[in-house]
């Protein structure tokens, strides 16, 4: 729900079990179940994204026929203006990017757990999620709102 729209996050998990169903014979063992339930996950969902952008343009082409979306899971969770700064700034990075950001902040999987889910070793998922959150940084940046400035008490005349 926190990667996509309602119906198409139940299509992902159905398309999910779909997949584990068909290869079951290379399902690991627990612990590891997990990690490769996001990493199929992952693969379903860029399948969809796909889908999305095309079903996107031909929307556009067909213009306004006053069909809605539906409302995105996010948003319904969001408290105030910095929550729904830092979930817009997620959405603009780059989706390689947005992807290890959500399974580190979001799904609070471990360096290992996410490198296994991703196919990758330890030492690039950490270079990834650096390099990831230093974008992130930079896309707040200019939404960063000044600090009110605290000036120190002054010393009434003839105080120390």
């Amino acid at each position: 729900m926190r990667r996509a729209s309602g119906i198409d996050a139940e299509d992902a998990c159905a398309e999910t079990f779909l997949v584990t169903w068909r290869r079951i014979g290379e399902v690991p063992p627990p612990p590891h179940t997990r990690l490769w339930l996001y990493g199929t996950t992952r693969r379903v969902l860029a399948n969809q994204w796909r889908s999305v952008s095309r079903r996107t343009r031909l929307e556009k082409k067909l213009g306004g026929l006053g069909v809605s979306n539906g409302l995105d899971p996010a948003l319904l969770v969001i408290q105030n203006a910095e929550d729904r700064a830092v979930v817009e700034a997620v959405r603009r990075l780059r989706p390689q990017d947005r992807e290890i950001v959500m399974l580190d902040a979001w799904e609070e999987l471990s360096r290992e757990e996410i490198a296994i889910s991703m196919g990758m070793t330890r030492p690039a998922v950490d270079q990834r999620i650096h390099r990831a959150y230093r974008r992130l940084a930079r896309i707040l940046e200019p939404q960063k709102m000044p600090l009110p400035v605290i000036s120190p008490p002054v010393a009434e005349k003839g105080g120390t």
